[in-house]
Parts: structure tokens; C-alpha cells; sequence
């Protein structure tokens, strides 16, 4: 389910509100990813009480990351499609387990996200840009126990932090929204 732009991009996120997170995939490249300087680069978020799944994508532009919310049929596919655990230098999907910073989600009920934007026009450097709004820059997760942030840290994959207060990459360049 692709959702259309607007004026309320990402407000779909609200019905994930109150849902618990079941099981966490994890998309790496190698089969010893605890060795790997690369990051995950996708997410699949599965959640107990709800019949879609919300994907995370990061490192195709470097800056942004997309967010999905696909059936739950579509899941199994997916993970094929990502899943290639014979093949040298690879894509492999992880089910991440609760020792894991992502795992502090597992069976975590999702109180409310907040979100970046980008601003419609933003100024870098002395130089005047235009925003893409089609994307977004990050996204938190926030539960009464952790709060996760999920964003394009670096050329690397997705990074993922437990501080609050975690310093994202040019921060005055986008808009922060919530689901509360």
C-alpha cells in the first residue's frame, strides 16, 4: 500500500498507534553482519494485532529514508526476494532477536512517531534547495520502555539509536511531525 503525497504525508502512521511490535527483519549484506561495517538498509516491522507490516528503507539517496506499510501477505515475498543466504555477497534478511538494539521493540506497544520532512525549500551552504517530499528523514518509535531512531546516518545503511535526543544530519533542512 503506497500512499499518495500530500499536505499530510505520513499521517497514515497514526493507525500503528497502539500496536504491538512482533517480529523485527532485518536486510544485511553478508553472513557475518555482526563483522559488517554495513548497516541494514531495509526494515520489516511486523506488529501482532494488525494485518500489515511497515518497511524501512534506507541508503538510496544517502540523506532520507521511505516508509511503506504493506499487507502482511506481501511479507513472505519480500523476505524471498531479499533473502539469499547461499549466495556470497548477498543480501541476507535477519530476524532480529531481543539482545539487539531493535530488539528493544520486540513486544513493545507503539505509543505515537514523530517524523522529519523536508522543508519545502531549504538553504545549505549558501545554496538555495528544494525539499523532497516524497521522502522522509527519519522516524522514531516511541514505547513506554525505549525509544528508537531509525534514519540514513551515513552512506552505510540505516543507524539506528536509543538516545532521545540523537543528533540527525541537518536538521534544519526538514519539518518534525508526530502521530500523538
Amino acid at each position: 500500500m503506497n500512499f499518495p503525497l500530500s499536505i499530510n504525508l505520513g499521517n497514515w502512521l497514526t493507525q500503528l498507534n497502539g500496536k504491538t511490535v512482533d517480529r523485527i527483519y532485518q536486510v544485511d549484506f553478508n553472513k557475518d553482519r555482526h563483522d559488517d561495517i554495513y548497516l541494514p538498509w531495509l526494515l520489516f516491522i511486523t506488529f501482532s494485532d494488525f494485518d500489515h507490516f511497515l518497511e524501512i528503507e534506507g541508503d538510496f539517496d544517502g540523506d532520507h529514508i521511505k516508509l511503506n506499510l504493506y499487507e502482511n501477505s506481501n511479507l513472505d515475498n519480500k523476505i524471498k526476494k531479499n533473502n539469499l543466504p547461499e549466495e556470497p555477497d548477498c543480501w541476507q534478511v535477519y530476524d532480529t532477536k531481543p539482545d539487539e538494539i531493535l530488539g528493544l521493540l520486540l513486544g513493545q506497544k507503539i505509543e505515537f512517531f514523530e517524523y522529519g520532512i523536508d522543508k519545502d525549500e531549504f538553504e545549505i551552504n549558501g545554496s538555495l534547495i528544494q525539499g523532497q517530499k516524497d521522502v522522509f528523514n527519519f522516524i522514531r518509535l516511541n514505547c513506554k520502555k525505549s525509544t528508537l531512531t531509525i534514519f540514513e546516518g551515513s552512506m552505510t545503511g540505516l543507524e539506528i539509536s536509543s538516545d532521545p535526543e540523537v543528533k540527525l544530519n541537518f536538521e534544519e533542512t526538514f519539518n518534525r511531525y508526530d502521530t500523538k
